[in-house]
């Protein structure tokens, strides 16, 4: 994408993802059930007191607006044709923020922050019906949840699902996987979740706000589930990737358990623990294990307010590029006699008509972090980064755009690597 579309990405951003406090000033508190002194003024997790115990942040539970501008829209759209190029189905799972799934917990004080119900589920469904306008399968994970009687979709204290948000949340990803055209034909299992007891999951969120109270918050506890298959049916065998944040990573909400008992699909679980929107995605579709052995489905949960747009263009790019993986450019590559860690590549032969991405295969070597010099006719150089999450596991693959460079073309680039390349490391050029 040119830096142009980043701007536009950027600005957009900047307009549609209005703070709270830009929205309205706060009042008077209101008295609190639990003794609770400035919770709105917190460097860390600011938040107001609802109902019933349930809290919520400022940033972003009390956001009108969570930018999707058209650039990112049509990043998920070629996403989506890109992976289904090749057999897989996206679905695109935004986890709604507290506040539109829990509005009946929300105290009149949080309209002292300038927060309106109606018009941030408006700007919700109207991002997902954009979205499923450019074929993206979209899931609006909100319906189930603002209607639910029975356990809470999210802890009180903690911006996390529950085991019962896992569940409706899963409900709604598993019917869309099931209207994906083709998925009766694959083998499915059965499979049974029984109840377990309950437990409290250890929560960072609480103990912050705990500091603002005097007595005691409600715990970060939620009811356990535990699914097994029961039945194994013949013939050829679905798999669902469900990557993600820490929604579908709490293992006391039994998020792939339920999603595999509402398709009948085995599922496979991709997370980082703080990693965000990308680290899990990027970590999985960057992976030898995805190119070897591409699921049927592939669901990105993600929460709402943590949309690709709020990124620069590379993490979309190098999804993908990935998804893609038309890398069948074979460069000349030299070892640097200086330094393990860097090869110096030919680019010269490059069509320079056509867009490229460079694959780079550290062939086994843990790197996070590569940084590419490239370098044209005239002894210019630029140069560009990728950087992994630390508590990505480490595939030591990258594919970096060639575009936005020099008009004329690139002559050569040198990638340099926090760590000492594979004995069998390469380089291709991919068309994208």
């Amino acid at each position: 994408m040119t830096r142009c579309a980043t701007f536009r990405r950027r600005a957009a951003a900047a307009m549609l993802g209005l703070g709270v406090a830009s929205l309205g000033l706060a009042g008077p508190a209101a008295a609190s059930g639990y003794g609770c002194r400035g919770l709105a003024e917190g460097q860390f997790m600011a938040s107001v007191e609802g109902r019933e115990g349930v809290f919520f942040r400022l940033h972003p539970d009390l956001h009108n607006h969570h930018p999707m501008a058209p650039e990112t829209i049509a990043d998920l759209a070629t996403l989506t044709q890109a992976l289904a190029a090749k057999g897989t189905a996206l679905i695109y799972a935004p986890v709604p923020v507290k506040s539109l799934a829990m509005p009946k917990y929300l105290s009149p004080a949080t309209t002292n922050y300038g927060f309106d119900y109606s018009l941030a589920t408006t700007v919700y469904l109207d991002a997902l019906s954009q979205l499923q306008a450019a074929g993206v399968r979209a899931v609006d994970l909100r319906a189930e949840m603002v209607d639910a009687t029975g356990p809470l979709p999210y802890f009180r204290t903690d911006p996390r699902l529950t085991a019962e948000g896992a569940r409706l949340a899963a409900a709604a990803i598993g019917a869309a996987i099931k209207a994906v055209p083709g998925i009766d034909a694959l083998a499915q299992g059965r499979f049974e979740t029984v109840p377990t007891g309950s437990a409290s999951v250890a929560s960072h969120a609480r103990l912050v706000r705990q500091r603002s109270c005097a007595e005691p918050l409600p715990p970060a506890e939620t009811a356990t589930w535990k699914t097994s298959r029961t039945f194994t049916a013949e013939g050829a065998r679905g798999v669902v990737a469900l990557v993600g944040s820490e929604h579908s990573d709490t293992p006391e909400a039994n998020f792939a358990g339920f999603l595999a008992q509402q398709t009948g699909l085995d599922v496979v679980q991709y997370s980082v623990p703080g990693g965000g929107a990308f680290a899990a995605i990027s970590t999985y579709l960057t992976s030898a294990e995805f190119q070897n052995a591409r699921p049927s489905v592939l669901v990105w949960e993600l929460p709402q307010a943590e949309a690709p747009g709020l990124h620069d263009d590379q993490p979309m790019a190098e999804l993908i590029a990935a998804a893609r993986h038309r890398c069948d450019i074979p460069l000349e590559v030299a070892r640097d006699a200086d330094d393990p860690k860097t090869l110096r590549v030919d680019l010269s032969t490059l069509d320079t008509e056509s867009a490229h991405m460079l694959f780079v295969d550290a062939a086994g070597a843990p790197a996070r972090r590569a940084v590419l010099a490239f370098g044209n006719d005239a002894g210019e150089t630029r140069h560009r980064e990728i950087l992994r999450h630390r508590a990505q596991l480490p595939s030591g693959r990258f594919y970096a755009p060639m575009t936005g460079l020099w008009s004329a073309g690139v002559s050569s680039v040198a990638v340099t690597l926090d760590v000492d390349f594979g004995e069998h490391a390469e380089v291709r050029a991919c068309l994208r």
